[in-house]
């Protein structure tokens, strides 16, 4: 029962702040049980007191000492977990562990959700979001009575579930994340774990491209936050610093991230967290035009170039200040190998960030192609997940060497200019490219342009399906008499012609030639007296009427 009595008061000690009276609850317990495992939760202890370094060495003495299955993989957790915070050259003690989770069977159950979540925390602290993917698909969902007392739930089960909240976002599920995080502010009861979730919750908005809300979050927590003096504190500041920067708020962002750092070096901070504040201080400089300034931070990042959790983002550092300085050959460089190296890792969030990088190395290398198509492409993926500050990037980047994203698929009038959605209403009146021209005075070209935009904003292949999903929005005939009888014939071909089908539609549909077709189309065309299909739509769906 000792294990279980430390293990409560320990993360409640952590989630109220007191990470020095859990280290020494953790230590006073290992030295009067001579428990290795106690070893173990003293090692997580010292990582949020953001001693990484002995933290290491504690969780290498509880690997030593692990004579049982509950020890020996939270002693791996907790040394997976301090490996992110200071370098080893030692065994992946995350790897041994996903091999032998069948050990943590028949273990103590809030023991067991507790060694579960350490690492799944250590591989998403580590930037490895795959396999914190893997810890967490193999472990079933949070208990709301772990570690329960009559009081109420675990304070420290907030923070074990924006562990899988900020898994979500950072792998670029952000309409899914958001959901959590809503779910988990509802069931968070202390003040510490509600900061928690509203700094993640900055984060989240941010990569939604929810910039007033952002606000509001970052200047409540501007307020309200402690000073950073643990792990969990600074990573609230720089939760924040990244919604920020997601919104383009980049000097803003820098300064959370330098409270959150406690130094220039940012030395507080795990080894991602410190590249990827490093990062926005760089990209703070950058939209200043300062290269002395990115230059000084870049040679603070560039000792973690060969770390495998830091390399994508020091590349990006890289590529972003050689840029600046003009290497735009060198920049493109480093930016591919930054996407390779996020991918690797299901980073999607790092992902897209290197993907802007990239484009606008090629931008500046006048190879406007591949950055427009890889724009678009990045535009496009990031609807689905709800990571639309990627397609606000984007948008921007393509802005600038005056091109413009295609609307989003099913955004209708709302993704079209005020033009395109002049060209879209003469285009379902049955006006081709050269009347529309003449009509708005344009080039046949430019209104070519606006179709293909018309069309991708619609989602439909062709005028004709275009001109069926708007028939219903325009106006009806007021024509009291009834149009001239069609043969049955004419009738089916009519009924095709309201679904928006092409002639080769019908044709395959009613399984006649397409010549044949076209001449039913035609004959519907004389007797009816109207000029486009879109005619035929309005009196067909007027007689349905």
């Amino acid at each position: 029962m000792h294990r279980r009595r430390a293990l409560d008061t320990v993360l409640r000690q952590l989630a109220a702040g007191d990470s020095a009276g859990a280290n020494e609850t953790a230590a006073s317990t290992s030295d009067d049980t001579n428990d290795p495992y106690l070893l173990g939760l003293l090692a997580f202890g010292q990582f949020m007191s953001q001693d990484f370094e002995l933290s290491a060495r504690t969780a290498a003495r509880a690997l030593d000492a692990a004579a049982d299955p509950a020890a020996l993989m939270l002693a791996r957790a907790a040394a997976g977990l301090a490996a992110t915070g200071w370098a080893s050259e030692g065994p992946d003690t995350l790897i041994a562990a996903r091999d032998d989770l069948a050990l943590l069977d028949g273990t103590d159950p809030d023991s067991e959700t507790f060694i579960r979540y350490l690492l799944a925390e250590g591989a998403l602290s580590g930037g490895r979001l795959r396999l914190s993917g893997e810890f967490l698909a193999a472990s079933p969902d949070l208990s709301p009575d772990f570690l329960a007392t009559d009081a109420g739930p675990h304070p420290f089960l907030t923070i074990m579930r924006i562990m899988r909240v900020r898994l979500h976002c950072f792998q670029g599920r952000i309409t899914e994340a958001i959901e959590l995080g809503e779910a988990a502010r509802e069931l968070a009861t202390e003040t510490r774990a509600e900061l928690l979730v509203d700094a993640t919750l900055c984060l989240l908005r941010g990569n939604a491209a929810q910039k007033g809300q952002v606000r509001e979050i970052a200047d409540w927590l501007e307020r309200a936050l402690p000073d950073p003096t643990d792990h969990l504190s600074s990573g609230c500041y720089l939760l924040v610093a990244f919604g920020l920067i997601a919104t383009a708020d980049v000097a803003r962002a820098a300064r959370f991230v330098l409270l959150a750092g406690g130094t220039p070096g940012l030395d507080k901070l795990t080894i991602l967290d410190r590249a990827l504040g490093l990062e926005m201080l760089v990209a703070a400089a950058v939209s200043d035009h300062d290269l002395t300034s990115a230059a000084a931070w870049r040679e603070r990042a560039l000792p973690l170039l060969d770390d495998r959790i830091a390399r994508p983002t020091i590349e990006r550092i890289l590529s972003r200040v050689d840029l600046l300085s003009g290497d735009a050959a060198s920049s493109e460089r480093f930016a591919a190998s930054a996407v390779e190296h996020a991918q690797e890792d299901d980073r999607a969030i790092e992902v897209a960030e290197g993907e802007i990088v990239l484009a606008r190395a090629r931008i500046a290398l006048s190879r406007r192609g591949a950055a427009s198509a890889s724009l678009e492409v990045l535009a496009r993926s990031s609807v689905g997940s709800g990571h639309l500050a990627a397609r606000q990037s984007a948008a921007r980047e393509l802005r600038s060497i005056g091109r413009r994203l295609r609307p989003a698929t099913g955004s209708g009038f709302d993704g079209l200019s005020a033009r395109e959605r002049a060209v879209a209403l003469l285009v379902v009146e049955g006006f081709g490219n050269q009347a529309i021209a003449a009509e708005l005075h344009l080039s046949e070209h430019t209104v070519q342009v606006h179709v293909s935009r018309v069309l991708a904003a619609f989602g439909v292949p062709s005028r004709f399906a275009l001109a069926a999903q708007l028939a219903p929005l325009l106006p009806q005939t007021t024509d009291d008499a009834a149009p001239p009888p069609l043969t049955p014939r004419q009738h089916a071909v009519v009924d095709h012609i309201v679904l928006g089908h092409s002639n080769e539609q019908i044709s395959h549909q009613l399984g006649v030639s397409v010549k044949t077709v076209e001449k039913h189309v035609s004959e519907v065309f004389r007797r009816w007296n109207v000029a486009s299909r879109i005619g035929v739509s309005r009196i067909a769906r007027t007689r349905e009427g």
